[in-house]
């Protein structure tokens, strides 16, 4: 069998036709029908990937997300749901999620979503060429605990945060392309997620606002610049 999904999810019916559609294209998908036994599968199985459903008895999705990123802060992981609502959806981006998609759904455009995060995963495992902790003036960005540390106090940035933010350090001085980054921090460039976006960019622009010459500067209709005056 082919790269290993672990499922969470507490309809059994779905996560039998999840199963027998994945295994047809060499997955190999293991199934938890709540969250506990998802959390011990997850420690135990080391997945690719995870699918996880938001609404389930005893413990939600949102719960046994925050306990996946702090197991494992790179895994990917979607979200199957059957709210709309944005403030379930940016909660679910904030605990770390990195995709989602709503129930009912088609299962091609399923198999699509893994494929697409099992090969930006892998690429970026090719491709890592930046240090793990960024100076920034005197600020300075620890990526692997998801911290930025100012001259006053340190601050725990969610999962997306650390990816926007690391993506910034990676061009500094450079002009990052606002569709690529939605594409590949949310597999969709809608208004909805645009707006996650400038919420988010909003926020790191002020937590680095000790440090005057480093800012996030908006390139109208382009992208965004992370300007850092230290470097030349």
């Amino acid at each position: 069998m082919g790269e290993r999904i672990l499922l969470i999810e507490d309809e059994r019916k779905l996560s039998l036709i999840i199963k027998e559609t994945f295994a047809l294209y060499n997955f190999d998908v293991m199934v938890a029908e709540d969250g506990a036994e998802g959390l011990n599968y997850f420690t135990e199985l080391n997945p690719s990937l995870v699918i996880l459903d938001i609404m389930m008895p005893r413990m939600d999705g949102f719960e046994v997300l925050g306990h996946l990123r702090k197991l494992d802060k790179n895994v990917p992981v979607i979200m199957l749901t059957a709210k709309s609502q944005t403030v379930d959806l940016v909660k679910g981006f904030d605990l770390g999620c990195n995709d989602y998609i709503k129930k009912p759904f088609i299962m091609d455009e399923l198999l699509v979503r893994v494929r697409s995060l099992l090969e930006r995963k892998n690429e970026s495992g090719k491709n890592e060429n930046h240090s793990a902790i960024i100076t920034l003036g005197k600020c300075i960005f620890h990526i692997h605990a998801q911290e930025l540390r100012t001259p006053s106090q340190v601050y725990k940035l969610s999962f997306k945060e650390t990816e926007i933010l690391k993506r910034l350090c990676a061009n500094t001085n450079r002009v990052l392309d606002r569709r690529t980054m939605l594409l590949e921090l949310w597999g969709d460039d809608n208004i909805f997620n645009s707006k996650n976006l400038n919420v988010y960019i909003t926020k790191l622009r002020n937590l680095l606002k000790e440090e005057p010459d480093v800012e996030i500067i908006n390139i109208r209709s382009i992208g965004y610049k992370l300007v850092n005056r230290n470097m030349k």
